[in-house]
Formats: C-alpha cells, structure tokens, sequence
C-alpha cells in the first residue's frame, strides 16, 4: 500500500449519525493509525471466480451487442485501399492489426479502457481517429479484446504481450514497438513498461490513464465516506445500488446543498458542503482551472455513488474483496461538529481486504511503481472524476522516486469529461512521443506537482485544442498565441 504518497492532495472521509442506517456492525480491524481516529474496519474476503467469456468475431464492429461495420482497410480520398487489415483470435482474445501499404518497420499497440462486467470481450480500432493517425504516418497498429472484461490489468497485459508476439508472426518484427490507449488502459500501460516478460517497448502515452493504481479506488471511497460523514449519514457497509440512491444520497444532497443534475453553475452549498467540496478538489488535482465547475458537473451526475455498489468498479470475482483503504488518511481539509470532533476523528477508517493488494506484478491489479526505462508522454484532463487528475500527480511522484523522471511529460488536457480529447491532442501526443524516442527531441509537457503550477487560470492552455465543445466551455478561453 502506498496511501500516503501525496498526503496533501488525499482525502477520505466517514459516516455520521443519520436515519440511514444500513452500516452494521464493525468487522475485526487491524490496529488504527491515530489513537484518536475510529477503529480500522477491515473489508471482508469475497470468493474470487472466473466467468465463461464469448469471444465476438474481429471482422465486423460490436456495437451495443449486435454485429457492425466490417473491418475492411482504410482507403485514400480516390478510395484506394493504404493498408491491409489483419484479425483473429488468439488464447481467448479477439486481435485487429493493420499495417500501412508503406509501412515503417513500427507498431503501436492501442489499450483500450474498462468495458464493464458483461462477458462478451471485443476488439475494437483506436479512439480518437488514431487509426487514420498511425497509417498516413507508416505505423501500424495492433489492438486485442484482452482475454476478459472486468477491471483485471493482468489480462489485459498478457493478451497484448502475446499479441506482440502474433504481430512478429503475421507481419514481422518490429523496429519500435509503442504503447497507446486510455483510463483502465493506462494501468495495462503502466504495468507493462515495469514487466519483463520477452517482449520489449520503446515509448508509451497512456491517455487518462489510472497511473495511481489503487489510489483510483482510495478516491471512490473517500468521495462516499465523506459525503456520508459531513451529512450525518450512517450508510457504510454500502447497501444495494437502489437503497443507496433512494434513501442515503438524496439525503447527503439535502444536508450538504450539492447539485442534483450535472450543471457547472451551482449554488446553497452548506458550510459542510463547502468542506465536501473542498476535499474533492484537493484529492482530484489540488487548485486548477475549473476545479468548481468539474466538481458540479460529476456530483450532479452521482457518477462516484453509483461506483461503489455496483461490483464494485469491475473488481468483484476479480480480487478477494475490496482494495480501497482511508485507514492512514489525514484529510486535507479538516471540519470541526458541533460536539467538538472533528473529520479526522469521526470518519470510519477502512482497511482493504486481505490479499488484494500486492506488490507482485502478476497478479489481476497490479501496483505501478515508476521503475520505467523508456519514455513515457502522458495527458488527463483536468476535471475527470471518474479517473481523477491526481493520478498523474502519484505516478510523478512515483517515477522521481525511481530516479526516472527524466523520462516522464505530462500533459494537462482542459476538460472535465473522462478521456474528452480531440483527435488532434491525441495525434499530437502520439507524434511528439515519436520524435521524443526517434530523435531525441524531447516534447514540452507541464508540472503536476508544483501547487502554484498547476493553479494558473492558463495552465493547460499549451496542450489543449482551442474549441469550444463539451465541457470545454466550464473553462476560460486561452489567451491568443
């Protein structure tokens, strides 16, 4: 566990004493941080299990359970074929591969992102209009469904090391081989570059991606618990999806004065809504552009509620019980009650369960821990909640820590949606990697560490498509180059 690498910009929170009351007894703890804290709860063991994946056919798109668009190769503007397409499957995932007509001797492996609990796996072309990107620039690119869904690193990491090893099969070896891909992707990018499994990577730009490792499932913890402990509502162990949002999260909105649609402009919050607000600022990101309007927009959405009781996150018959702890939390923006407590005091402390955490890398979730030799050009967007900012900020820390950050740019994105890129910060991103890992020409990236950095009403600006789309418009317009 590695809770406290950026105490500063962390949080957790608890419950109070409220109507709703579906906690339950405390279960046997480890031994609490603080003495003055509540007791360490420590999350039960669940059974792990495997399910019965179909595999859906790589030739044609899968969209919404049904059959799509053939995957044919991408043609000129005289409608001219510029690539040959190449799929299958391969140990139980689906593989896409295309491979320009002037091909240039490198590969880009695409890592998509978390696609649910469903058990259909599917291959699908990189976001973005990369695919178009790599061919018109001699790369070709390669793309698995990963052996399953759920939130398991592990097997999206195996099926591309062994798509890596059908791509030199099929097609040849490669001179370069990269790594693209988005949000869960990330964590298969970032687990990839410390393996040393016989198949080597020259360059990575995870987008979005969850760099933090568990601190992904440390904030969804954190955001519930103190919602529940600044309201005065009692409702951890989390109930059913359906009790949850009935009866516990309307009451979290009445007493905490929070958006209940998805809107930048808000107003009413309480003196404890402001502390709630003010804890999910520091925990995302610290201070930055559209810090406001962000935390509106995803409370609105009751996004961070619905995360912890559905599975949770992906992880259910994938790790032996829940991986998010608060247990050794100090929040960064502490609360006094009126009987004289305080957050600190008052939130419940929750351990993981055991075995859920590792530091082997062979295991479903895996922990990043910066030890990269080779360059890595990573972005996020400001405002995202459902991958938050900050895990650009654990994974800088990490990779100083490793004596790497030479080899680590990060890029802020102004937007607040998940993964909301255009296709043009995504080819650039990808194009300045190139020259950074053929040329040597490194690429101008921004510090996610540096507090005052970060908060200039311009920061981001540099990296950020001048387009008003989205949620693009929750921030100011940058100034004219």
């Amino acid at each position: 566990m590695h809770r406290n690498r950026l105490v500063p910009l962390a949080l957790a929170a608890g419950v109070g004493l409220g109507t709703f009351t579906l906690g339950g007894p405390a279960l046997a703890a480890p031994q609490s941080s603080n003495p003055d804290w509540q007791p360490v709860q420590q999350s039960p063991k669940e059974p792990v299990y495997n399910l019965r994946w179909t595999i859906a056919d790589p030739r044609y798109d899968y969209v919404n359970g049904e059959q799509g668009a053939e995957f044919v190769p991408l043609t000129d503007e005289a409608g001219n074929p510029i690539s040959k397409v190449l799929y299958g499957t391969d140990r139980g995932s689906a593989y896409r591969i295309e491979v320009p007509l002037d091909w240039n001797g490198d590969v880009v492996f695409w890592e998509h992102g978390y696609r649910g609990t469903g058990t259909t796996v599917y291959v699908s072309d990189p976001s973005y209009d990369l695919r178009r990107t790599y061919i018109e620039n001699g790369f070709a690119w390669a793309a698995s469904s990963y052996g399953e869904n759920r939130y398991d690193i592990e097997a999206g990491a195996l099926a591309t090391e062994r798509l890596a090893q059908v791509f030199d099969a099929r097609v040849g070896k490669a001179d370069q081989r990269y790594l693209q891909g988005v949000s869960m992707g990330g964590h298969v990018i970032g687990t990839l570059l410390e393996r040393d499994r016989g198949v080597e990577w020259d360059g990575a730009a995870p987008m979005c991606g969850v760099m933090g490792d568990y601190e992904l499932y440390d904030f969804f913890l954190d955001y519930n618990l103190l919602a529940q402990t600044l309201s005065g509502v009692d409702a951890y162990p989390f109930p059913s999806q359906a009790e949850y949002f009935s009866q516990a999260v309307p009451q979290f909105k009445a007493a905490l004065g929070t958006p209940t649609t998805a809107t930048p402009v808000y107003s009413g919050l309480t003196e404890e809504g402001e502390v709630f607000r003010d804890n999910i600022t520091a925990i995302t990101g610290g201070e930055r552009p559209g810090d406001d309007e962000a935390f509106g927009y995803w409370e609105g959405q009751n996004f961070v509620y619905a995360v912890v009781t559905n599975d949770p996150a992906g992880t259910e018959g994938v790790l032996p019980g829940a991986v998010w702890t608060n247990a050794d939390q100090d929040y960064p923006v502490d609360h006094t009650f009126e009987d004289g407590t305080t957050l600190d005091q008052r939130i419940e402390r929750v351990a993981p369960a055991p075995k859920t955490r590792s530091t082997y890398q062979a295991v479903p979730v895996p922990a990043i821990t910066g030890d990269i030799d080779v360059p890595v050009l990573s972005s996020h967007t400001l405002g995202d909640y459902y991958v938050p900012f900050s895990m650009e900020q654990y994974y800088a820390r990490d990779v100083a820590a490793q004596g790497n950050a030479d080899l680590l740019v990060q890029r802020p994105i102004r937007a607040a949606g998940h993964c909301e890129y255009t296709p043009e910060e995504a080819a650039s991103q990808f194009l300045d990697l190139v020259d950074w890992v053929e040329n040597g020409v490194k690429p101008a990236g921004a510090s996610v560490l540096d507090p005052e950095v970060v908060a200039d009403p311009d920061y981001g600006c540099e990296f950020t498509t001048p387009v008003r789309t989205g949620t693009r418009v929750f921030y100011d317009e940058c100034p004219t180059p």
